[in-house]
């Protein structure tokens, strides 16, 4: 019998619970996070700080060009310290995001690489650079400084070999040493001016002390203002005069509430705030107005114009800077609308208030204005302003706040690299007052001559003795006319970006100003006409400027036009009768251009020619010789305004060592003939020789040029019209049957090999007193 062992059963384990799933969830998220840095080794956390600093110098440079007006040191501590944190909370959020995703990758690196290049692109998007240089900066910069970072860590990490240290070392301090001389960035040499010119013969100078120089006042300054300027003390408490504020509120219809924060005042109140040099001494003076353009609102513009000021004011003129700070840029508050229309309506609020002071007994204006000689002078938009406050009625003429300034007379307009854009689809027209506007042609702000633009619309009585005037230099910029903008033409970032290589020293182009200026207001308010031949010939006053290219151009009252050209588009009959033709060239009218392709207001007589022998031939009927003086024929001239096309010809490099990789510069003969049939032909270059235009390497890089802004700057040369005065008794020395007071015939060789030209205003006019 078999016994049976009964044990207890025993129970089954019971299988491990698992945790809930958020539990578990929570869990795997967590691990994740632990996890997001793993891959963020010492060398990139070194790479790391290399692309901090290249960002965080980039958000400062920002900063700088974007202040608030609390100062400089908080705007970059503060920028500093908002984009390091967000850098770095960015940076974390992508790091966690990527370990989520098991990318193994050094995700904090790439996440605040991404940020970085995010907000550099940012950045140069509204700084406008242009889609193409933000994009390129958005990448190279960021890796740039990461990969500066990585080389000191490697460097700096034990198990890197010691030889491929030093190689690395090697490298990158060759390529940065280098970095200038690679071809992409070797620009082709600027035309020398000198070395291209044909020898010309020598041109009197003017028997005169240079109009830039001390004159013998002594010079009072003080200010007037509203007293409402919270920002301005000068104008406020420190004011010697209390001014009343105005009310633009018919013209600004966008304030915005943080101007009005900034200020402490709105288009209702806008403050008559100015600075004055007047000279000591009895007698009433010429009264000058003097207006900047648009600059940051943040950083005063008006007391860039004291090396004027105190000259002019030496020189026997009332000078004063006004202060339009309040209706400039600001990246927070932008523009207030119709700009342009306050700018020149606050001129003419300065003149009434000024009107009221020189009535004032006590005011050191009383008495002492001559508000029948006046004149403006204006920068950038102020260049504009000036000519629409001289042309008030087009925009003013329902304005009764402006009533009662008939004893006001504005005589003369000074645009120093003027705009020149339709307000209210109208520009200005200026008649019978002298006009004078100075342009740079490394202006990296205004890069095209508006004030040639002015020119052409200001026009003269005949036989009047005033005169418009246009003065183009080579080398000078846009900032430089005012001490207090710096020198670059753009506001930061852009502005690094501009090349500062090429251009005249500051000291040279404000020298050139003085004489300008002064010598215009010399000539204009005090009747000194020993200075008139500057505005007509450059070289009569070389003694006074410094080296550098100039062009100019000039009419006055006594022009008596053969071809304006800008009449019913037909290119054979032309002013008084005039008929035109041509030989052996190719000929045609078309508008002049600027250097972005606009319009310059005018069109001119295209002629092209490649055999060396082509002419230009002018027929004059009998019935032009009574419209100008036969009696005093001698004492008159030919003069004619011409301008290179050179850069419209096939073949041409603006980088080439000449400008024109192998084409001449226009070689032209005059030949002028009478009715008794005697004929005379001269060489232009007999008179003054044909200059090559100033070419302008406006960025660092020559690849920029083409891409920063969108091309505004992919145009080396703008052309640009200079004025050939052409003595008829210069001819008669060569034949003395030469009758120029029956002058039947003018015709332009063109001897070089190949050109292109465009000539305009051609006439007779009479020669300036030498």
């Amino acid at each position: 019998m078999e016994l049976e062992l009964e044990l207890p059963l025993m129970p089954l384990p019971a299988p491990p619970q698992r945790d809930p799933v958020w539990k578990r969830v929570t869990a795997w998220l967590i691990y994740r996070g632990r996890m997001a840095l793993r891959f963020d080794t010492p060398i990139w956390r070194a790479g790391m700080i290399g692309l901090w600093i290249v960002f965080g110098t980039a958000l400062v440079i920002t900063a700088l060009g974007m202040p608030t007006g609390i100062g400089i040191v908080f705007d970059a501590a503060f920028t500093l310290v908002v984009g390091t944190m967000a850098m770095g909370l960015i940076g974390l959020v992508a790091a966690y995001l990527l370990s989520l995703c098991y990318i193994p990758i050094p995700r904090l690196t790439t996440g605040a690489l991404a940020f970085a290049g995010y907000a550099i692109w940012f950045i140069g998007n509204k700084a406008s650079l242009g889609d193409w240089m933000s994009l390129l900066f958005a990448i190279v910069l960021p890796v740039a400084g990461l990969a500066g970072g990585l080389f000191v860590g490697m460097l700096a990490h034990r198990r890197v070999p010691v030889a491929f240290k030093i190689a690395l070392v090697v490298v990158i301090t060759c390529a940065g040493l280098s970095f200038d001389k690679w071809p992409m960035n070797v620009y082709g040499a600027i035309p020398a001016d000198a070395q291209l010119t044909a020898s010309e013969p020598e041109v009197a100078q003017i028997m005169a002390d240079s109009p830039a120089a001390t004159g013998s006042y002594a010079v009072k300054s003080f200010t007037y203002g509203s007293g409402s300027d919270s920002r301005r003390n000068e104008f406020a408490s420190g004011a010697e005069l209390k001014s009343a504020s105005v009310d633009a509120s018919a013209y600004i219809h966008s304030w915005k509430w943080v101007r009005s924060l900034f200020w402490g005042f709105d288009e209702t109140k806008l403050p008559i705030n100015g600075r004055v040099w007047m000279p000591e001494g009895s007698g009433k003076f010429p009264l000058v107005l003097i207006v900047h353009g648009n600059h940051l609102m943040e950083q005063s513009s008006d007391d860039g114009y004291a090396y004027l000021g105190e000259m002019l004011a030496s020189r026997g003129f009332i000078a004063v800077s006004v202060d339009e700070n309040f209706l400039n840029y600001s990246f927070w508050g932008n523009i207030p609308d119709n700009d342009y229309k306050v700018r020149a309506w606050i001129l003419l609020k300065h003149l009434q208030q000024i009107a009221s002071f020189n009535e004032q007994a006590g005011s050191p204006f009383y008495h002492r204005v001559d508000l029948g000689q006046v004149a403006l002078i204006g920068h950038s938009r102020g260049g504009q302003a000036v000519a629409m406050a001289a042309d008030p009625s087009k925009w003013f003429a329902e304005d009764k706040s402006l009533a009662g300034m008939d004893d006001i007379h504005i005589q003369a307009v000074i645009a120093i690299a003027p705009t020149d854009t339709n307000v209210d689809k109208q520009k200005a027209q200026l008649k019978d007052t002298y006009y004078l506007s100075l342009q740079g042609a490394s202006d990296g702000d205004v890069d095209t001559f508006g004030g040639e633009r002015q020119y052409l619309r200001s026009s003269f009585t005949p036989g009047s003795d005033r005169f418009k005037a246009t003065l183009y230099i080579g080398g000078a910029n846009h900032s430089r006319f005012n001490t207090s903008w710096g020198t670059m033409d753009d506001s930061l970032p852009g502005g690094l970006l501009l090349n500062k290589a090429e251009m005249i020293e500051a000291s040279d182009q404000r020298q050139i100003a003085k004489v300008y200026v002064s010598a215009f207001l010399e000539t204009a308010l005090h009747g000194n006409r020993q200075y008139k031949r500057l505005f007509s010939d450059y070289r009569t006053g070389e003694q006074w400027l410094p080296a550098t290219t100039y062009m100019n151009r000039y009419e006055d009252g006594s022009f008596v036009p053969l071809a304006r050209i800008d009449g019913d588009y037909d290119k054979v009959r032309l002013d008084n009768g005039v008929k035109a033709s041509s030989d052996r060239l190719q000929w045609s009218e078309a508008d002049a251009e600027d250097r972005d392709g606009n319009d310059k207001g005018t069109r001119g007589a295209v002629l092209q020619w490649k055999q060396g022998d082509g002419s230009y031939t002018l027929k004059l009927p009998k019935s032009v010789d009574a419209l100008h003086d036969s009696t005093a024929s001698s004492a008159q001239e030919l003069v004619f305004n011409m301008t290179n096309l050179e850069r419209d010809l096939p073949g041409f490099d603006s980088n080439a060592s000449n400008g024109g990789s192998g084409i001449p510069l226009p070689a032209v003969e005059i030949e002028l003939q009478s009715r008794n049939g005697a004929a005379v032909r001269m060489p232009l270059s007999a008179f003054k020789a044909v200059m090559p235009l100033p070419y302008t390497h406006f960025t660092l890089f020559p690849w920029m040029e083409k891409h920063v802004k969108d091309g505004k700057y992919k145009e080396p040369t703008e052309p640009v019209f200079q004025t050939y005065s052409l003595p008829f008794d210069r001819f008669q020395v060569s034949d003395g049957g030469f009758d120029p007071a029956h002058l039947s015939r003018i015709t332009f060789y063109f001897t070089s090999d190949q050109g292109k030209v465009m000539l305009d205003d051609i006439g007779i006019a009479d020669v300036l007193n030498k």
